[in-house]
């Protein structure tokens, strides 16, 4: 009885809720993007929580439903909850926009569910307290179409944390105290290379911890102008207590955010951003081999072979050893192994030069890439039905003597075949076998030797066949017409070729030869001489028999003399 009570009297306190008219409008749907102008809501004057929630929830007043959790601060001092956000989007005829304050902001799962039942993009563009009273932080933007599951958090923290006051891009005044300045070397002599540092900020949960991706979202961050005028800059993963920068990917200039009529942000896009993750954007390609390190171990009598663990190289010129270096590895003797440790489905690679047969250097661009069987986008052809690896040598040209390449490996490649793929007629030239050692249950290292120029290589597990496969031909030894020719059957010995009874001594035919010895063979064997013995013939037998009569006939004649004597 008392629970019936309380249920009446919830929902007359809801209904009388709805004839409160609430202060301000929040603007109606449109075929643009959606702004929200959401009223302030005070948490206390929060509705009474439902038992139930209609099925159709569209046709409940929004007033009817409970305010839900705080979703952030509006650009405008408001407050921004739950069910208003939902039904935004549920009302909106397009995409949603909502203009939000950098601090506490998190967008429950429930509305990202709402956005991608119907297909709409939802925009969160984030503002911030700095220098700038109206200063543009970041836009994130959840896209459905990239999402094929459901959230699996109750709520997902954005923004990504700039401190104004704090030298986070090459143009800051005191750009000169953060340690990335002094990590990051142009590639092209002393020029600078411009930089900027943004951090996104760790989320609670199991599934929201450092290095996840956030589902479904890319980021527009605002910079300060250093990438003006690039359309794609290279990005880097950041890692501030080792001042060590590695590949992530590349950025793409963003749309631009404009806050009024002087004030426009340019932004740089990053796609698939990860909770806890520094990320370091550039103005161009960043050489992180360690070369002075390098060669510091070359010089030293100490260490007998050099083995560097580089950063994941999986950009053009992000690697790269230079000629000189090359030529301390000669005269030490040493070798150096390079080993890129790989991300994702890229596996280990590593680089090895034995400074004992180096003769001629240059510099080489460590970055490959590697495609696999019916993997899409590959620049050549791998042929179907087998299990190969595409090697493509960002490398071009010669490269030292004693230079091999190793990668990671399933055991079906351990029987490996190597080819030269011949861009311009197409066909896969054999260079010969791949060696393989096995490093686990599962996987091996396949070592490529003998390559001495960078092109495009092919490792199968199965030997191809086909007209387009170019086999080296193995030199066959002359027949000198003197020497006896030996049949294959010892059995039936064939007298020494008499050089006199030959035509102007030509060469013998082997094959004819061959020919003409089973042909003798077989007419030894030939089911008429087998009959012949099994039956007799009497052209033979005769002579035979009357030799045996006379023999006897002697033999009687001297018995009989012997007798009468």
């Amino acid at each position: 009885m008392r629970t019936k009570k309380m249920k009446t009297a919830a929902l007359i306190f809801a209904l009388a809720l709805t004839v409160v008219p609430c202060s301000g409008a929040m603007a109606a749907g449109t075929d643009e993007n959606v702004v929200a102008d959401i009223p302030s809501v005070q948490e206390e004057a929060a509705p009474v929580q439902a038992d139930t929630v209609p099925a159709q929830a569209d046709t409940v007043p929004a007033q009817a439903d409970t305010a839900g959790k705080l979703v952030g601060t509006r650009y405008d001092g408001g407050q921004l909850y739950e069910n208003e956000l939902i039904d935004m989007i549920r009302n909106a005829d397009g995409d949603v926009k909502i203009q939000m304050m950098q601090y506490g902001l998190s967008i429950p799962a429930s509305a990202l569910n709402q956005a991608r039942e119907q297909e709409k993009k939802l925009i969160i563009e984030i503002f911030q307290p700095g220098n700038d009273a109206a200063m543009f932080n970041s836009r994130w933007v959840y896209d459905p179409s990239t999402v094929y599951w459901t959230p699996d958090l109750e709520s997902y923290p954005l923004g990504v944390m700039v401190d104004p006051d704090t030298p986070y891009h090459s143009s800051h005044p005191d750009a000169a105290s953060n340690p990335i300045s002094g990590a990051i070397r142009g590639i092209s002599g002393d020029e600078p290379v411009e930089w900027a540092v943004y951090s996104i900020p760790t989320a609670e949960g199991e599934n929201g911890q450092a290095g996840y991706t956030i589902p479904g979202f890319y980021v527009e961050i605002a910079h300060w102008g250093e990438f003006d005028g690039m359309e794609e800059m290279p990005v880097y993963t950041y890692d501030e207590e080792n001042n060590r920068l590695f590949n992530h990917a590349y950025a793409v200039r963003g749309d631009d955010a404009v806050v009024s009529d002087s004030i426009v942000w340019h932004t740089v896009r990053i796609n698939n951003p990860m909770w806890g993750t520094n990320y370091a954007v550039l103005s161009e390609e960043h050489n992180f081999l360690p070369v002075e390190e390098i060669e510091a171990q070359i010089a030293d009598d100490s260490i007998s072979a050099v083995d560097v663990q580089m950063v994941s190289c999986f950009l053009d010129k992000q690697c790269v050893v230079p000629a000189g270096m090359l030529d301390k590895l000669k005269v030490s003797g040493k070798t150096l192994s390079l080993t890129s440790p790989g991300v994702e489905s890229q596996p280990t690679y590593s680089w090895h030069f034995d400074g004992s047969q180096i003769t001629d250097t240059m510099d080489i661009d460590l970055h490959i890439r590697l495609y696999y069987s019916g993997e899409e986008g590959a620049p050549v052809t791998i042929p179907q039905g087998i299990t190969a690896t595409l090697l493509d040598f960002t490398h071009s040209g010669p490269l030292p003597k004693g230079t091999s390449v190793s990668m990671t490996a399933s055991e079906e490649m351990q029987n490996g075949y190597l080819y030269y793929v011949n861009e311009e007629n197409g066909t896969f030239e054999y260079i010969g076998r791949t060696s393989w050692e096995r490093e686990n249950e599962y996987f091996g290292t396949l070592t490529i030797s003998g390559i001495t120029h960078c092109s495009y290589y092919l490792v199968t597990a199965q030997e191809l066949t086909g007209d387009n496969v170019v086999i080296p031909e193995e030199p066959v030894a002359p027949v000198d017409p003197e020497e006896p020719v030996v049949p294959e059957d010892p059995e039936e010995p064939v007298p020494p070729v008499d050089p006199e009874d030959t035509d102007d001594k030509q060469p013998i035919d082997t094959e004819q030869t061959q020919d003409q010895d089973e042909n003798k063979l077989q007419e030894d064997k030939s089911p008429q001489t087998v009959e012949a013995v099994k039956t007799g013939d009497s052209a033979s037998v005769l002579p035979v028999a009357a030799a045996v009569v006379l023999s006897l006939a002697v033999v009687l004649v001297l018995l009989k003399k012997k007798v009468t004597a």
